[in-house]
């Protein structure tokens, strides 16, 4: 399968970078921070969703005014990359950890599996007899439409219909439609129009400018012995309750036929009182409203069928006939033409009772697969938390689609709301990226990126965590994914490329990012440039490097290996520029110095060193690194910045910058917690800002 060739392109700090993604398996892209490998992350994700608007986000600030060649953020070579998820901070911040559980949406994540989908698939084709009927039935739709409209015009309290709802509103003052009062009845044929509504509006408004003059504010002709009914007008119709009156009028009448001819003759007795409604009336609306709303609900469940209806150990041929619907209570809608509308559905449910027995078992199978899955879920995540060291548990409680993932903690039996209120900051993060795996495995992204998920976590948790995702079951983590790993971190490269990547069955690819001149170019690293640091110094020591260079990596071996001997004390020695060597193993003198190295402790020393590097003269190093311009011309020669930096130590400048004067003095000594590391000399890990502050001090100095 051929690699993935990615390029970015002016995207923040990155005028190109060219990565490759090794297919179904995890890429890990390692680089100092500061390379822009959230850029990389955010640009791939971006063009993902095909919208350069987005993607705009990135232009470099340099091109944000003054861009006459009109260059763009692109990224070229991932057209088929549709559906990428990524893990970084808007992930956690976005997805997991909500109020009634950990995750958003549990059911779909952790349940409902592809075997869950097969069996669902089964289920639904049993009885796809009665859901077909509601695909594309026209006057199914319609009916179900409209008896939701007047159910919804009504609203049930405790002591019936509730006078706020919009069908109360509509008759409670009677139908002024049908009953004009008097003295408007020049107006009645506006009254009764199509159009009624907007007409009460229109009149209305224009009675607020009667005041300014006698004449009509429409037509301007004298007005003023009409200004008594206009105004009656608005004191007798609100558009607002006509606009209820018209629309339960219309909705009763396109329910029409589906009533009982008494239901019928009731309503329209109702709908045109000349005054308000009376106790009776509103106690038939709330009988009207309650078989409604039963009678909804069923036709929705039916809509909806599915094995969650049924609960475990329910009998399916029990069951299915109490979804069929008997109009003998539903004595309202007990009507011809109701009977018919039924009479398809009520024969579909027949025909599924006759098939209960396979339904039986597809539903007892699935749901067997639900409760697997289920343990399963919870066994693995509970496992890595122990593992983790983390004193929590979760648990999905709920059945079908109203699963959800709850947390509870070791020394507490109840569930915890949330997430935010009781993780600390690198137990949220270890919860989400477990989460974030489970959603990868429900959403089956093309791409799968990680931006520098695990740096924070101490080695423990880190290898916790690169177990559940890649160690397991290649259905059950990310292994046989393509995966793409940004991190600042060396350590996952040393355990899946180096120490364990046996285990982790050589589903590894691991490359560096170097970024220069916002040039982002990729080194490959293999099994064998992962050494230890004695192996990196014997390396460098048989090498054609200058003798300065290899002398600091055997003062580095000896430091590796604490061995602060005659060797070490030489070296230490003619880096400090000292002419006469001093010994600082030894108490201090009064005078508050050490005391100098005895003569045959120096000769063992230099004889130590000549072990190592025959040439070695402690008066011909001394000459040389005492000589400012040689030392700028080797600065200027070397070819890493890791060199660089060792090289810019011994020139002794003066840095005005804490942080860059920290970052050289831990890189000369001992910095690399790891037993292994990559070759500084080959992967050049010295962020590019450092080596140009140090250019710039080199450039100070004449040669």
């Amino acid at each position: 399968m051929s690699p993935i060739q990615l390029e970015v392109r002016n995207c923040n700090n990155i005028d190109s970078a060219v990565i490759s993604l090794a297919q179904e398996k995890l890429n890990i892209k390692f680089a100092p921070n500061g390379t822009g490998k959230s850029t990389i992350a955010r640009a791939v994700l971006l063009s993902s969703k095909g919208d350069n608007k987005l993607l705009s986000e990135l232009m470099p600030f340099r091109y944000r005014k003054n861009n006459p060649e009109n260059k763009q953020p692109e990224v070229k070579g991932a057209e088929a990359l549709t559906n990428i998820m990524c893990f970084n901070e808007d992930y956690v911040s976005q997805f997991v950890f909500k109020q009634d559980e950990l995750l958003t949406n549990s059911f779909e994540i952790f349940v409902r599996t592809d075997l869950y989908k097969q069996k669902e698939q089964e289920i639904n084709f049993l009885v796809s007899n009665i859901k077909q009927l509601f695909v594309g039935n026209q006057e199914l739709e319609n009916l179900i439409a409209t008896l939701k409209e007047m159910g919804n015009a009504f609203k049930l309290s405790k002591t019936g219909i509730a006078k706020t709802s919009t069908g109360m509103k509509g008759l409670s003052a009677g139908n002024k439609i049908e009953h004009v009062p008097h003295g408007l009845e020049p107006y009645t044929q506006f009254i009764r129009s199509k159009n009624s509504v907007n007409w009460i509006d229109w009149q209305t408004k224009g009675y607020e400018f009667s005041e300014l003059s006698d004449n009509c504010p429409y037509c301007s002709s004298h007005a003023a012995d009409k200004k008594d009914k206009i105004k009656k007008v608005g004191q007798e119709y609100d558009k607002n309750i006509i606009k209820n009156l018209v629309a339960i009028i219309a909705v009763i009448e396109l329910l029409g036929d589906y009533f009982s001819e008494e239901a019928k003759s009731k309503l329209k007795t109702i709908t045109t009182l000349k005054t308000g409604l009376e106790q009776e009336h509103e106690a038939f609306l709330a009988t009207v409203k309650t078989q409604i709303d039963s009678f909804i609900g069923k036709l929705e469940k039916l809509r909806l069928l599915s094995a969650f209806q049924f609960t475990d150990g329910e009998k399916v041929a029990e069951k299915l006939p109490e979804y069929k619907l008997d109009l003998q209570f539903f004595t309202e809608l007990k009507s011809s033409k109701m009977l018919e509308a039924i009479a398809q559905i009520n024969g579909s449910i027949d025909k599924v009772i006759e098939q209960a027995g396979q339904l039986q078992g597809k539903i007892n199978q699935q749901r067997s697969e639900m409760k697997n899955t289920v343990q399963r879920h919870q066994k693995d995540i509970n496992s890595f938390l122990s593992y983790a060291g983390y004193r929590y548990e979760v648990e999905i409680k709920g059945e079908g689609e109203r699963a959800q993932l709850k947390l509870r903690h070791a020394d507490h039996d109840e569930h915890l709301s949330g997430g935010d209120q009781h993780l600390s900051f690198g137990e949220r993060n270890a919860f989400a990226i477990v989460l974030f795996m489970y959603e990868c495995l429900s959403k089956k992204p093309d791409l799968i990126v990680l931006d520098d998920p695990i740096s924070s976590f101490d080695k423990n948790k880190k290898y916790a965590i690169l177990e559940m995702l890649f160690r397991r079951e290649a259905d059950s983590c990310l292994k046989n994914k393509t995966v793409l790993m940004l991190t600042h971190d060396v350590e996952p490269i040393i355990d899946t490329v180096r120490s364990m990547s046996n285990i982790f069955n050589n589903l590894t690819m691991a490359s560096f990012l170097k970024l220069s001149s916002g040039q982002i170019t990729e080194l490959p690293i293999a099994k064998n440039d992962i050494q230890t640091f004695a192996q990196i110094c014997t390396t460098a020591m048989n090498s054609n490097k200058d003798d300065i260079v290899k002398l600091i990596y055997l003062r580095r071996r000896y430091e590796i290996v604490d061995d602060k001997g005659h060797g070490y004390q030489v070296l230490s020695n003619v880096f400090h520029k000292r002419v006469r060597a001093i010994d600082n193993r030894e108490p201090k003198t009064l005078d508050g110095k050490y005391p100098e190295m005895n003569s045959s402790s120096f000769s063992c020393g230099c004889a130590e060193i000549c072990n190592e590097l025959t040439s070695f003269s402690y008066s011909d190093i001394f000459s040389r690194v005492s000589d400012k311009y040689d030392m700028v011309e080797l600065y200027n020669t070397s070819l890493n910045g890791y060199e660089k930096l060792q090289i810019f130590r011994l020139l002794g400048f003066d840095v005005d910058s804490s942080v860059i004067r920290k970052f050289i003095n831990e890189t000369y000594h001992i910095e690399n917690e790891y037993i292994c590391q990559l070759d500084p000399a080959k992967f050049d890990t010295i962020p590019e800002y450092v080596i140009s502050e140090c250019d710039k001090i080199v450039s100070e100095v004449q040669v």
